[in-house]
C-alpha cells in the first residue's frame, strides 16, 4: 500500500527529511512521490493546494507553528482524506510532547530516531486499518454520527483487530451526537473489560453531560489521582468545575495543566476568557495575546480575539481606581487597535477584521465620551444584512451597543453570538464562551441599569430644583448610556444654567458636543426639540469656553 501513495514529509531539518526520504525509497517509494518543506506555513500552504495521503511531520518545528497546530489545520481544513495519514516523529519524549500528542491524537507518532523497518511498518499499519475502515471515518468526518454508530456496530465484528480503535470512535459518537444516556452505558460496560483509561474518561464525560456533576469530578480526580499528567481527565475535570459554577477552580485546573502542555493555543484561548469571566481583564488581554500569537497564520486566528486584546485592556481600566495604571492600560488598549492591520484572503475576511478594528477604535472612543466616532462606527454594522461568524467580534458588537446604551440593538446581537458558541469544535472551549458570554450580559446589563436610575436620579433632582446633583449624576449616567437622547437634552439644559465644578473645561466641552450630536443625530426627537438642543448647546458651549 505504501508504493501507490503521495507523501509530504515536513521537518526543520534538512537531514533529517533526507533520511526520511532514503527509507522511503528503499521501500520502493520514489522522490517524484515525495514532497517536502523545512517551512511550517509552506506546509500548510502545499497540505492547501495538493492532495496527500500520507503526512509525515515533526513535532518541534522552528516557528510559531509546531507540528501540533500544522495537526489542527489539517483536522480543520479537512486537508487530508478520511484514509489519509498524519503522523508526528519527534526527538523529545519529555511529558509535556507525550501530553500534548495524547491530546492530539494523530494516527501515530514515532520517537526518533527510527530504523527504517519502523518508520514503513508504522505507516503500512496505520493506512491498512485507515482503509479498512474508510467508509466509518468518512461518516465521522461528514458529522453523520448515526451513520458512523451503524458501522461501528457492523466493522466490530468484521475487524476484529481494530476493537479498540472502533470501540472509541464509537463512544466519541454517542458523546458528540449528545446520546449520553447510551453513552454512559457504552462506556460503563467498557470499564469491565480493559484496563485503557479512554473508557473511563468517556464514562465521567457521559455523566457529565447527563448533569451528574459530583459524579463525574469523581470519576476524574480519581484517574488524577493515579495519573496526576492526564491532560483529558483534567481538562474534562475543569469542563465539570465550569459546569459547576466553580470557575476560579476550574481556572486552577487549567493552570496545572498548562504547566504539564504549554503548547496547546486553545487552552490559553480558555483561560483567558475564564479570566475575563472573573473581571480579571488584564490577565484575560495577555491570554488573548498569547494565544493570537501562537495561531498567526493558522485557521485558528480570530480578528474577534486580537480585538479582544484591547478590549479587555478598556474593560481593566474601568475597574482600577490607580490613575497611573488607568493611564497606561488606555495606552496600550489604543495602541493595540492602532496596530491591527485590515487583512485577510478572502472578501468576507477583510470586511470581519475591518469591523473587529473598527468595534475595538468604537469602544474606545465610547469610553472617552466620543459619542459621534461610536455613532459612526455602530450605523456601519448590520449584522442582519451581511452575518459575521466569528464569536469574538460578534460579542464585542454586543458590547459596543451595550457601552451606547442601545438595549435594543444589544439584545439581538448576544442572541446571534450566543449561537456562534455552539460552533467550536472543542466542548469545553464552548462552555468557556457561554460563560463568558454570560458574564458579559451580567456586566453590561448591570452598567445599562445603573446608567437608567443616575438617569432617573438625574430629572428626579432636577424636578426637585437640585440643579448642582441632577448635573454630577447626568455627566456620571452619561458614559453609562450615552445615546439616550433625553439624558443628552438634560445634560444641555442645566450646563447652559451651570458649569459642572467637578470635571475639567475640555472634558465639558468633549461631552456637550457629543450630546448635541445625538439629539441632532437620533430619529426619536422632534424638530423643535432639535432646534431647542441647539439653541442650548450654545449655551453651554458660551459659559464652558470662558474657563478655557
Amino acid at each position: 500500500m505504501v508504493m501507490e501513495k503521495k507523501y509530504l514529509l515536513i521537518d526543520d531539518s534538512s537531514t533529517a527529511i533526507s533520511i526520511m526520504r532514503s527509507m522511503l525509497n528503499a521501500a520502493g517509494i520514489s522522490n517524484n512521490s515525495i514532497d517536502s518543506t523545512m517551512d511550517s506555513l509552506k506546509a500548510i500552504r502545499l497540505l492547501a493546494a495538493h492532495t496527500y495521503d500520507i503526512v509525515i511531520c515533526d513535532y518541534n518545528m522552528r516557528h510559531h507553528i509546531d507540528g501540533g497546530l500544522i495537526f489542527d489545520e489539517v483536522k480543520q481544513r479537512r486537508l487530508l482524506p478520511s484514509d489519509g495519514v498524519f503522523m508526528c516523529v519527534t526527538g523529545d519524549n519529555t511529558q509535556q510532547v507525550v501530553t500534548h500528542l495524547i491530546e492530539l491524537e494523530p494516527d501515530d507518532y514515532l520517537i526518533k530516531p527510527f530504523s527504517a523497518i519502523v518508520f514503513v511498518n508504522r505507516i503500512e499499519m496505520v493506512l491498512t486499518r485507515k482503509s479498512a475502515l474508510y467508509p466509518l471515518l468518512l461518516a465521522v468526518d461528514n458529522k453523520d454520527y448515526q451513520t458512523a454508530t451503524d458501522l461501528c456496530k457492523r466493522y466490530r465484528a468484521d475487524h476484529p483487530l481494530y476493537t479498540g480503535y472502533i470501540d472509541r470512535i464509537n463512544g466519541d459518537c454517542l458523546l458528540r451526537s449528545e446520546r449520553h444516556l447510551e453513552a454512559k452505558v457504552f462506556y460503563e460496560n467498557a470499564c469491565k473489560h480493559t484496563d485503557h483509561l479512554w473508557p473511563r474518561i468517556g464514562f465521567g464525560q457521559a455523566l457529565k453531560g447527563l448533569g451528574e456533576l459530583k459524579r463525574a469530578e469523581t470519576v476524574f480526580r480519581d484517574i488524577l489521582a493515579k495519573y496526576p499528567k492526564q491532560p483529558l481527565a483534567r481538562k474534562h475535570l475543569a469542563g465539570c468545575l465550569i459546569a459547576s459554577e466553580r470557575v476560579p477552580e476550574a481556572l486552577e485546573q487549567f493552570h496545572l495543566l498548562h504547566k504539564v502542555n504549554s503548547a496547546n493555543p486553545l487552552r490559553e484561548l480558555i483561560i483567558a476568557n475564564l479570566y475575563a469571566v472573573l473581571q480579571q481583564h488584564k490577565k484575560a488581554a495577555i491570554g488573548y495575546l498569547h494565544f493570537i500569537k501562537k495561531v498567526t497564520g493558522t485557521s485558528r486566528y480570530s480578528f474577534g480575539v486580537y480585538s479582544n486584546i484591547s478590549v479587555s485592556l478598556m474593560l481593566a481600566s474601568i475597574y482600577t481606581d490607580d490613575n497611573a495604571e488607568y493611564t497606561e492600560l488606555l495606552n496600550e488598549a489604543r495602541h493595540n487597535i492602532y496596530e491591527q492591520n485590515i487583512h485577510g484572503d478572502t472578501e468576507q475576511e477583510r470586511y470581519e477584521s475591518e469591523i473587529s478594528s473598527l468595534v475595538g477604535v468604537a469602544i474606545l472612543a465610547c469610553l472617552h465620551g466620543e459619542i459621534q466616532d461610536s455613532f459612526i462606527i455602530v450605523s456601519k454594522i448590520n449584522l442582519q444584512e451581511k452575518p459575521i461568524d466569528d464569536y469574538y467580534t460578534v460579542l464585542n458588537i454586543a458590547r459596543l451597543y451595550g457601552f451606547c446604551g442601545i438595549p435594543e440593538q444589544y439584545e439581538k446581537t448576544m442572541q446571534i453570538a450566543r449561537g456562534l458558541c455552539g460552533k467550536s469544535d472543542d466542548d469545553v472551549l464552548i462552555q468557556s464562551q457561554v460563560k463568558l458570554l454570560e458574564a458579559c450580559h451580567v456586566e453590561i446589563n448591570q452598567r445599562l441599569k445603573e446608567g437608567g436610575e443616575l438617569v432617573e436620579k438625574a430629572f428626579e433632582k432636577r424636578n426637585s430644583n437640585n440643579a448642582i446633583g441632577a448635573l454630577e449624576d447626568a455627566y456620571r449616567a452619561f458614559h453609562m448610556v450615552p445615546f439616550h437622547y433625553h439624558l443628552c437634552f438634560l445634560i444641555l439644559e442645566l450646563t447652559a444654567l451651570a458649569t459642572p465644578s467637578f470635571s475639567k473645561a475640555a472634558n465639558i466641552k468633549g461631552v456637550i458636543s457629543s450630546c448635541n450630536w445625538v439629539c441632532c443625530n437620533d430619529t426619536r426627537p422632534k424638530k423643535e426639540e432639535i432646534e431647542r438642543a441647539n439653541e442650548l448647546y450654545k449655551l453651554a458651549l458660551e459659559r464652558v469656553n470662558k474657563l478655557l
